[in-house]
């Protein structure tokens, strides 16, 4: 693990690295735009998706500080709210997560399942519906119940959807690797 930081901790001084997370960055910020809240407290987004790929290709440190950017510049160019600080904490851990369990590790379903069940669990359901409630000043339990429904419903095909894109995403950078 301890080598897996120090790679990820060198992509801060690679010019290319930083370029890549600057687009990443800018596509999260565009895809979270779009984002459909369907109540005050449930959204459906793919931003996810880069989040994905930030901890897949830049690990715990570069990808983690990048998700801090992502959440601070969407929240800039589209509050929805007022700031909340925990919010960004999440995204950031989901960032951390996601590096975990795939950063400088060979793509494999089960490291998706595994690593998208334990955001949806702990980050999405438990964390996300306290920022809420800490928000909105609803109870707890209250917002739990669509929280739950939401995130077990939508988990099969945020895995399927995520495992897709990082597949692409790693061929793409492989074959530009390669010119």
């Amino acid at each position: 693990m301890q080598n897996r930081i120090k790679s990820s901790a060198r992509e801060l001084h690679n010019i290319h690295s930083l370029a890549m997370c600057a687009v990443l960055t800018a596509l999260y910020v565009a895809i979270n735009s779009a984002s459909v809240y369907v109540t005050p407290s449930l959204k459906l987004t793919f931003s996810y998706l880069v989040l994905g790929i930030l901890g897949y290709r830049f690990g715990p440190v570069t990808g983690t500080l990048s998700g801090l950017a992502c959440d601070l510049i969407a929240y800039v160019v589209r509050p929805a709210g007022p700031l909340h600080l925990g919010f960004t904490l999440s995204t950031m851990l989901t960032v951390l997560i996601f590096a975990v369990f795939l950063y400088g590790k060979e793509l494999k379903l089960w490291r998706v399942i595994l690593s998208r069940t334990l955001i949806n669990l702990a980050i999405n359901i438990a964390l996300n519906t306290f920022w809420l409630s800490n928000l909105y000043g609803k109870a707890y339990t209250v917002l739990l119940f669509e929280r739950i429904v939401k995130n077990i419903a939508l988990l099969p095909i945020e895995v399927l959807l995520l495992m897709f894109v990082l597949k692409a995403f790693s061929k793409i950078t492989q074959h530009i690797g390669n010119h």
